[in-house]
């Protein structure tokens, strides 16, 4: 009999909890640790439409990398949005464990992911202090709008927005999801350009000054990369488990 707590400790195998930024509480958001599983869905994202779609299907568990719970003191009540969808889970009866930071840093796990994805050689960690960015080597130079295509096509995403600062693509540091907050770290680093999601005003300003090479590729184009790859991690830890994507978690605007 698999548990939760089996596929919890097999996924802490591979992005241990102590990888988790500070106050980041990752891993059981729901449910009970020794509740039975034979069937787990893997999304990104967990919200009423997921866990409408697990319990249609008659999942046991949901394994997502943006967690519910945002704080150790969180109450279970219809008066927060995140109160709301723990509700939900409780009264489908699914469990819920999240890896977020954590898998971020892992070795393999996200920003490594996406490190390969554009191509990058010699990948190695540039913030020591958290250990979730990373910076590599582009074995042919760019422009940068011809990166900022490669990368719209490789991440799916719909919009890319970038800052051109008129040099060659080769030194690349990047970030999954909101990363603006490595900028700085990645510039120290040596990089030429950095790729993550969720890009402000002010960060613009600041590749513009500095001549970086900026893109922002999306919060949700830059770590939905990691969902098959879940997937595939506990298909392979646990064949007689069945591990189903979700196809509610999706990019949650349009552009026009």
């Amino acid at each position: 009999m698999i548990t939760v707590h089996d596929i919890e400790a097999k996924l802490a195998e591979w992005a241990p909890l102590t990888l988790a930024v500070k106050d980041d509480p990752v891993g059981l958001q729901a449910g009970e640790r020794g509740k039975p599983v034979k069937h787990v869905m893997v999304s990104l994202d967990v919200t009423l439409a997921v866990i409408a779609e697990a319990a249609a299907m008659g999942a046991d568990l949901l394994v997502s990398h943006h967690g519910i719970v945002k704080s150790y003191e969180l109450r279970p009540t219809d008066g927060t949005d995140a109160g709301t969808v723990l509700l939900a889970l409780c009264r489908a009866g699914l469990a819920s464990v999240a890896m977020h930071t954590n898998l971020d840093a892992a070795p393999g796990g996200i920003n490594d992911v996406m490190a390969a994805m554009i191509g990058l050689t010699d990948v190695s960690v540039y913030d020591k202090k958290e250990g979730i960015g990373r910076i590599g080597i582009l074995a042919e130079p760019t422009g940068a709008k011809t990166f900022a295509e490669r990368c719209k096509t490789v991440f799916k995403t719909g919009v890319v927005r970038y800052h051109d600062a008129g040099k060659p693509v080769k030194t690349v540091a990047l970030c999954s999801g909101g990363g603006g907050s490595l900028f700085e770290d990645a510039i120290i680093a040596g990089c030429d350009t950095f790729v993550t999601g969720d890009v402000g005003h002010a960060k613009f300003l600041t590749a513009q000054n500095q001549g970086i090479n900026l893109l922002d590729c999306g919060h949700f184009a830059t770590e939905n990369i990691i969902v098959p790859v879940v997937a595939e991690y506990l298909q392979k830890a646990f064949p007689d488990l069945t591990v189903t994507l979700s196809g509610e978690t999706a990019e949650p605007f349009r552009c026009l």
